[in-house]
């Protein structure tokens, strides 16, 4: 999400409003909102996601982490001198995990992983682990070159194209740190903002109180959105999760062909259809994909509703998509739900999306089709009231 729309959404400082972000991702609307003096909150399915978005929007003492940065790589060299190959893993992999992280990390950058996430898991101050797993996790969701076997992790579509990886773990490590530092916003003497909270939480089912927030500001996943979490498993992996816990959280993600409990009207249902796309020419599978996106969009929306305060706004930002050269129109979903429940819209205005910036093929892309081509340059910024 662009930070100018949550900025030029919130007055500055006062008064202060308490704004949230139920799928925050990377943590735009937590540092955007902080930076204008706001109280924010966040949360997010994604492991990684959590930990950036709380990394990004902490108070950072960069000298202090520098020193700590050096101690964590002078501990892990120490240590990765006499670890063996059979120990060249994350005291948590089983199995499967364990032949996943072989077939994508070569010996050397497998035995320099396992030593620096070891060090860096058992460090007590939460800020600067949190920062130093961020450093550590640059050295493999990268594009090209990286310390995994993989390129285009950040474009969470990895393959395998070395044999030997280009770079090692503890040459880069000096350099992510660097970079991550280089990021934070908000560095000592602290900001006067609130701390913003960042929480590992589903936009389905908020831990929060009735009408809590004053102000919403997301940007939901659309249908075949990015699947982040395909890229962010090779780093997960060191960090204490195993294949399997990712792939229940992968499986059970908004829009995520699975069953779901969440009652819903059928007809209700197929007049959201109706507004996203030309329903007829949708296979049977991609329809049970509409399907569980419009449950879970409408639960979604109907927990915002829950928190926010009266009169309170709520806007999303929203990418619509194709589903094998059908155009979903997303947005059109979120207004049909949105104004069932109650939601009254305030405004509708589209963004141009920069080509530059878009990690799907570009509208001038001979793989975008004429309907990408044509309708894919923009985002919609909907914005209700809560009446």
């Amino acid at each position: 999400m662009a930070p100018s729309i949550v900025w030029n959404r919130l007055p500055k400082c006062k008064p202060r409003m308490r704004v949230l972000d139920p799928m925050a991702g990377s943590g735009t609307t937590l540092v955007a909102a902080r930076a204008r003096g706001h109280e924010a909150i966040g949360f997010d399915r994604d492991p990684l996601a959590v930990l950036i978005a709380g990394a990004w929007a902490a108070d950072v003492d960069q000298h202090a982490i520098e020193l700590k940065a050096k101690d964590v790589l002078e501990r892990a060299s120490d240590r990765a001198r006499d670890l063996s190959q059979h120990d060249a893993f994350p005291r948590s992999a089983d199995d499967e995990t364990k032949e996943f992280l072989q077939f994508w990390f070569d010996e050397t950058n497998r035995r320099q992983l396992t030593a620096l996430a070891d060090t860096i898991s058992r460090l007590h101050d939460p800020v600067i682990k949190s920062l130093l797993w961020c450093a550590f996790s640059r050295l493999i969701i990268t594009k090209k070159i990286g310390v995994s076997l993989a390129m285009d992790v950040s474009h969470s579509r990895p393959h395998r194209t070395y044999d030997q990886a280009p770079v090692n773990a503890f040459d880069q490590f000096p350099r992510a740190v660097k970079t991550v530092l280089s990021a934070a916003p908000f560095k000592y003497p602290k900001s006067d903002a609130p701390a913003a909270q960042m929480n590992h939480g589903d936009a389905r089912v908020l831990s929060l109180k009735d009408e809590s927030v004053d102000i919403v500001i997301t940007s939901p996943p659309y249908l075949n959105a990015i699947d982040y979490l395909r890229g962010h498993k090779l780093s997960l992996v060191w960090m204490g999760y195993t294949v399997d816990q990712l792939r229940e959280i992968r499986s059970t993600n908004v829009g995520a062909e699975v069953s779901n409990v969440q009652l819903m009207e059928e007809e209700v249902i197929s007049l959201a259809l109706e507004r996203m796309c030309e329903i007829e020419g949708v296979s049977d599978r991609h329809k049970g994909m509409l399907c569980q996106y419009v449950k879970d969009i409408d639960a979604i929306i109907r927990e915002i509703k829950r928190v926010l305060v009266e009169r309170g706004d709520a806007v999303f930002v929203v990418g619509n998509s194709t589903l094998r050269g059908n155009f979903i129109k997303n947005s059109e979903c979120i207004k049909f739900l949105a104004e069932r429940i109650g939601f009254t819209m305030k405004s509708t205005r589209r963004r141009a999306l920069p080509e530059s910036r878009r990690y799907l093929p570009p509208p001038t892309s001979k793989l975008s089709g004429d309907q990408l081509q044509s309708r894919m340059r923009e985002e919609v910024i909907l914005t209700f009231t809560k009446t």
